[in-house]
């Protein structure tokens, strides 16, 4: 995958951003997402891919946030959360793969517990996240 691509889009849907134009920025950040959530899919141990769709997931809420269209904000939050957590308690997946998502999981984690300090989410879900931020410190304490 072009990084030069996905980079340019985010570069460009920021500056839409800044400018106040959601819609153009949406689409830029659309298509970085697109992107990137393929290019992940196709090479779960490249980390920068990783790292750069969960970045794109971040500024698509972002925007949806300031919009205020929240439940499209949290589900772009939650989006690369759960996949992550799918994959790091996959049977299927090797220790590599499950060691990359545990450590995207502590960074898609604390938006959504930021999120949820501003905006309402089910008890349910706040308690679940409460422990796998518990599971993820104890994984973090084992691996070093």
């Amino acid at each position: 995958m072009e990084n030069v691509q996905w980079q340019s889009l985010l570069t460009q849907g920021n500056n839409c951003f800044n400018e106040n134009q959601w819609q153009k920025a949406e689409y830029f950040y659309s298509e970085a997402y697109d992107l990137l959530a393929f290019g992940y899919r196709n090479n779960p141990l490249c980390i920068e891919t990783m790292m750069a769709w969960i970045c794109s997931c971040h500024n698509l809420s972002s925007l949806y946030e300031k919009t205020n269209k929240l439940t499209l904000s949290l589900k772009f939050l939650t989006v690369p959360h759960d996949y992550l957590k799918k994959v790091s308690e996959s049977e299927k997946a090797d220790s590599d793969i499950k060691l990359l998502a545990l450590k995207g999981l502590s960074l898609t984690l604390p938006p959504i517990l930021e999120f949820s300090k501003s905006h309402p989410i089910c008890d349910d879900c706040i308690e679940e996240l409460a422990n796998l931020k518990n599971v993820i410190s104890f994984a973090k304490r084992k691996m070093h």
